[in-house]
């Protein structure tokens, strides 16, 4: 059985717990319309519409969000989406989505109705995904891959240069580790939104990526690891020097 976030007695960090909480209660008052208890037969089973809509909303399991999901269209118009964004981003934080679709499927979600949303909701949208961020670079292996989490944040919108920035603010090596895995993901044809690309573009340019591969190499113990990193700080290196040629 998955454990879900709230059933792991402390899964998430702190920081992550108080931003799920705040998620949940900026979003509070938007209840589950009653059309979601209709959905196009041939596509979803009644059965799985009448448990859908009896659970409660922190109890939906992973297979219900994700059928929910994989049906845009002949299940929900959209207006049910308020109602399900906090269970959804903790679903995908906690790691109980990863045989459904990425990140970046939820947040093109919520992305589509962004301005529907009010202050406070939004607010709460980004702090949550800012202190999901922060876990994910702290942490090796992840529970979702940086550079994933890195996409659902461009495609939300968000300025993803505060959250480049952190591969530099946060301790230890395992910020360092994420960042390898992003710049092999970008290298091997990983894209963003325009702006986010840009915006990781002129980072890469400024050479901060390769400087922080290089000290994490050097200040690792570990024989393997610090050969990951100094292959990760030459292509750092790389990606600079062949971006500086392109007039980045």
């Amino acid at each position: 059985m998955t454990l879900r976030a709230d059933e792991t007695g402390g899964m998430f960090p702190p920081d992550l717990e108080r931003a799920t909480e705040r998620l949940y209660a900026a979003f509070a008052h938007h209840p589950l319309p009653p059309d979601m208890e209709e959905a196009c037969e041939h596509c979803v089973d009644p059965e799985v519409v009448g448990r859908f809509v009896r659970t409660p909303l922190r109890d939906l399991a992973p297979d219900q969000l994700g059928i929910y999901l994989s049906n845009p269209g002949t299940w929900g118009n959209g207006t049910e989406l308020p109602h399900l964004v906090p269970r959804l981003l903790q679903a995908y934080a906690g790691g109980e989505m990863t045989h459904w679709w990425s990140p970046e499927t939820v947040a093109y979600r919520i992305h589509g109705r962004w301005q529907d949303r009010s202050p406070a909701e939004r607010t709460a949208v980004e702090e949550f995904f800012r202190a999901w961020w922060r876990w994910t670079l702290t942490s090796f292996p992840s529970t979702n891959p940086a550079w994933d989490l890195l996409d659902a944040v461009a495609t939300l919108g968000l300025d993803v240069g505060p959250y480049l920035a952190d591969f530099a603010e946060l301790p230890g090596e395992e910020p360092a580790r994420q960042l390898a895995e992003v710049l092999d993901s970008w290298r091997w044809g990983g894209s963003l939104s325009e702006e986010a690309e840009r915006t990781l573009r002129s980072w890469l340019v400024g050479g901060t990526p390769g400087r922080l591969l290089w000290e994490a190499a050097v200040a690792s113990a570990v024989a393997p690891v610090a050969d990951e990193l100094t292959e990760a700080a030459e292509l750092a290196d790389l990606l600079r020097d062949a971006l500086n040629e392109e007039g980045v």
